[in-house]
């Protein structure tokens, strides 16, 4: 063991400290709560640990992908929520539940060509789980070669790029008119939240960015959602996702429904039925897990590997530990079902964590005392490209069209981390009502691997 964790091992033996892993919205709602708990509270240390140093609001997402908005807009600075806690930038390795401690790991030197790794080990009373997911490919290795996901920051802008890319060589291919339908070909699977809003947000980019750049080629586009369903956002309301649908087709998308997809190479899709679509484009969003540190864990987990936790949100059998968001298995008590992976019930199970976890500090624990997590969905809402969207409302008000659209702008500015974002958010959203797409390509990571690989 290092020095520095030596340090952090002593320190721990008179100091309360609640750990944090996980910079999302069920993480970062905790750290709030806590820290206006325990500000002057000498003897409690909060500390949060993230592999990001910073919170991505992913709802804008698709937004992102497409151009509407920059890409710093949606990112905020773990640091600037840090008023109290300690933030280390690094990779949880390993969690040891019994010894209640934690190895984390981090980069010396960049961390696309770390110079070593150096490990940190903390020790904590108190743990809070809230690692988030990744994107599940159902053990298919060449769709996950193969294909662009949006589920980070990083895969907005490489799939931005391509798109970008592929419609630039598409112009040029002026006599190969079988390559040129299949880089004009773009596939999302998925037909979820993610993929809704994603194949929407994409379809209105390429659409306008040919129009006004690419007039060569405006007749050959193809933009497909693919789906296992018979229907779209089957999570939410049959009618909101058929309404979804409808609008979806005006816009020139079309449909595959109850069509799993079983492979693919870089320049094709292939269906369960043997279908084989060329593309140069295939957009997963068709399901997420959690990460394999998780699924690991020596503590009861649900068939889809997420912690199972109680209605305290505490992990089953092992005292101060709690699982939040979308690692963690919530049973709702009306349904018996696990409540969904979204940011409005993240927030609320943050909430939640953070009383219970307060009361367990002052001694209060008692089963009298403590929250249970009982929340009822407020609605869920989806933007289906430019001024068009679907919302449903505490169970039984539906909207569609302009009214949804602007709702869901309404609600997630508001929410944004600060008021810095929301103005840049918003001034993004006027210029975009004002100005042409950019086609602008970005393409310095890819030239700066290039150069490397050149170079060995």
């Amino acid at each position: 063991m290092s020095r520095d964790c030596e340090q952090i091992v002593n320190r721990s033996s008179f100091l309360t400290h609640i750990l944090i892993l996980g910079s999302g919205f069920a993480g970062i709602e905790v750290l709030k709560k806590l820290q206006k708990e325990f500000n002057t509270n000498n003897t409690i240390e909060i500390t949060l640990v993230s592999r990001d140093n910073f919170i991505l609001f992913t709802p804008m997402l698709p937004e992102v992908a497409s151009g509407m908005i920059e890409t710093r807009n949606i990112v905020t600075p773990v640091r600037a929520f840090c008023k109290k806690a300690k933030f280390y930038h690094a990779k949880v390795k390993s969690v040891d539940l019994n010894s209640k401690k934690i190895t984390l790991t981090h980069a010396i030197g960049s961390q696309s060509q770390p110079n070593g790794w150096h490990e940190r080990i903390l020790k904590y009373d108190y743990l809070v789980i809230a690692l988030g997911s990744e994107n599940d490919f159902f053990k298919m290795d060449d769709v996950q070669k193969y294909s662009f996901t949006m589920k980070s920051i990083d895969d907005a802008i490489i799939l931005r790029n391509h798109i970008i890319n592929v419609l630039e060589q598409a112009s040029l291919e002026e006599d190969n008119v079988e390559l040129r339908k299949s880089l004009l070909t773009f596939v999302v699977v998925g037909g979820g939240f993610n993929g809704v809003e994603t194949v929407g947000a994409i379809n209105d980019f390429i659409r306008e960015s040919i129009k006004d750049y690419y007039k060569n080629i405006q007749s050959e586009v193809r933009v497909m959602l693919i789906d296992t369903n018979e229907k779209l956002l089957a999570e939410v309301d049959e009618n909101l996702g058929e309404f979804a649908l409808e609008k979806l087709k005006v816009k020139g998308v079309e449909f595959m429904m109850k069509c799993p997809v079983t492979g693919a190479t870089i320049n094709s899709v292939k269906l369960y039925d043997g279908t084989i679509i060329p593309c140069y484009t295939l957009i997963w969003s068709a399901g997420i897990t959690p990460s394999k540190l998780v699924a690991d864990l020596p503590c009861e987990h649900d068939k889809e590997h997420r912690i199972a936790v109680n209605c305290y949100l505490e992990v089953l059998s092992h005292s101060g530990v709690y699982a939040l968001g979308d690692c963690a298995s919530i049973p709702n008590p009306h349904t018996g079902k696990p409540y969904p992976s979204t940011a409005q019930h993240a927030i609320r199970q943050g909430k939640v964590a953070a009383k219970n976890i307060i009361l367990a500090v002052k001694g209060k624990e008692g089963e009298k005392n403590k929250v249970k997590f009982d929340y009822k969905t407020k609605g869920m809402m989806a933007e289906i490209g430019k001024r068009t969207g679907v919302a449903i409302l505490f169970n039984n008000v539906k909207l569609y069209g302009f009214l949804a659209w602007w709702l869901w702008r309404t609600y997630y500015l508001a929410n944004l981390p600060t008021a810095r974002k929301k103005l840049k958010v918003l001034g993004d959203w006027i210029s975009d009502l004002i100005f042409k797409p950019d086609v602008s390509m970005i393409t310095r990571q890819e030239r700066e691997r290039e150069n490397r690989e050149k170079q060995t």
